[in-house]
């Protein structure tokens, strides 16, 4: 490039007889200048109109249906490809570069995580363009950012002569939609979900909640029966809402209901050697049991009672002479002991059997657990009981539990396997309690977390059981930033 010639005589003649140019205009660009890049932009709804910051919410695909006119205005606020424009200071064909620049934010994904998952890894390659014939360049679809939330990213442009211009921040986000399905009859539903959508808030997901539906009323949910009930009365209830349903797969459903008890059925327990016969003093025996789910724990157990209709603590009682045989006791020698609901010993009137030695065996049905919640078998469901243990759970406790219960769905607690983020330090499965949780504020290698001291110590809204916490953990908090939900449910 040369540089601007003087202007002719006969330019200066007109200037000198009154042309528009006056002395000390701006001077003009000189159209042999180099072009020189102006910016780069996030696009904004349209392939004129540019945004300097703005959220991306990377979960929901670019489709008209997920502009809501809140959160979201136009499609290019959704996906993990946002478009650029590149602008030049004039017309024609100019080359330059493109790159997005590391994020900043959100904890930086592991090499093992972007291995296992693609949607974990940003385009790091810097790519090269030319502009049209306008000197502009829209870039669609050429970079990708990551699936996790407050990762904030920016885009910078080089020109040949390597000058420098960058977009402003584009925020990660994550949105779905959640509604509660109430079963019909029940007293004590949670008197609001703010605390649930202020947690994920935190952690850069955005839960927007529909109108409440109605389902049918059960008394208890215990067997793989009564979950399949249960959900399909969800399904029913999702697909015949017109507003709800079209919100899927990005969609989760909360369910309220009644207690969420399960069976111990024919647990035998047994008094030590008595005499029996007219006269003698009725045998009580405390009722103890090993766990279903922590077969090697025994501890006392409560019987099953009032939770489902027509189903009874006793099953049978036989008294087992020291000589051998046995002889049946009738169901009306045999009572329940206990304070309040909480029936933890059996008392038998042994003064009707013959005059005897031996002992007192009694079959019953216990209480196994009361679970606060559920993640149900339908991908998006999820419950949350408001009765446990014969009384109305609170409101901190059901609050807990959809959080909780949430968090199994989009991921937690990480394990470090498939599509997820790296195993979180204090996580945990089984050991007395049913899928991956966190024992973050307990002793590490713990043969059971399912006792009294754990629940008590436990400091993660996703330990196995219901412990009022409504935050997920410093450890949980940073798998749960990095979680892909962009498959939906």
């Amino acid at each position: 490039m040369g540089w601007c010639s003087k202007p002719d005589k006969a330019s200066t003649a007109a200037e000198k007889k009154g042309c528009d140019k006056k002395v000390g205009d701006p001077k003009q660009p000189c159209p042999l200048a180099d072009p020189n890049i102006v910016s780069i932009g996030w696009l904004d709804g349209a392939d004129d109109k540019e945004v300097a910051t703005a959220d991306q919410w990377v979960n929901l695909p670019k489709e008209d249906k997920w502009v809501n006119g809140a959160e979201i205005q136009n499609k290019d606020r959704l996906g993990l490809k946002p478009r650029l424009k590149v602008k030049f200071d004039k017309p024609g064909s100019h080359a330059f570069k493109v790159k997005l620049l590391a994020p900043t934010g959100t904890d930086a994904y592991t090499d093992t995580e972007k291995g296992r998952n693609a949607n974990f890894k940003y385009t790091e390659d810097e790519k090269s363009y030319t502009t049209d014939a306008d000197g502009t360049k829209i870039i669609d679809g050429d970079f990708a950012l990551v699936a996790g939330g407050g990762y904030k990213f920016k885009a910078q442009a080089k020109d040949s002569k390597d000058k420098v211009v960058k977009t402003g921040d584009l925020t990660t986000k994550r949105l779905f939609y959640y509604v509660e399905a109430k079963m019909t009859g029940l007293t004590s539903v949670l008197s609001s979900t703010a605390p649930v959508d202020t947690e994920y808030d935190k952690h850069y997901m955005v839960l927007k909640k529909h109108s409440a539906l109605s389902i049918a009323h059960q008394s208890n949910i215990g067997s793989d029966t009564d979950t399949d009930t249960l959900s399909g009365n969800v399904d029913t209830a999702v697909d015949a809402d017109a507003t709800v349903k079209p919100t899927k797969p990005y969609l989760l459903t909360v369910a309220y209901t009644d207690h969420l008890a399960v069976k111990h059925a024919d647990v035998v327990v047994q008094s030590a050697t008595v005499d029996v016969g007219p006269g003698k003093p009725k045998v009580v025996i405390p009722v103890t049991a090993a766990g279903l789910l922590s077969p090697n724990t025994v501890a006392t157990r409560y019987l099953w009672h009032d939770l489902v209709a027509g189903e009874s603590w006793f099953v049978e009682a036989k008294f087992k002479p020291d000589g051998g045989g046995e002889s049946t006791i009738a169901a009306d020698k045999v009572t329940h002991k206990g304070t309040g609901d909480y029936w933890n010993e059996v008392e038998v009137d042994v003064a009707s059997l013959p005059a005897g030695r031996g002992k007192v065996e009694v079959k019953v049905n216990v209480v196994d657990r009361m679970r606060g919640g559920l993640a149900l078998g339908g991908a998006n469901q999820t419950c949350v009981c408001t009765r446990a243990w014969w009384s109305d759970q609170p409101d901190a406790k059901q609050e807990c539990t959809i959080i909780h219960e949430i968090g199994h769905k989009v991921g937690m607690v990480a394990n470090g396997t498939g599509a997820l983020p790296d195993k979180v330090a204090t996580h945990y499965s089984g050991k007395g309690h049913a899928g991956d949780h966190c024992f973050k504020g307990c002793p590490d290698g713990e043969a059971s977390y399912s006792t009294s001291a754990n629940l008590s110590a436990s400091q993660c809204v996703i330990f196995g059981a219901v412990n009022s916490k409504n935050a997920f953990c410093d450890n949980c908090e940073k798998a749960v930033k990095k979680l892909d939900i962009g498959s939906g449910w």
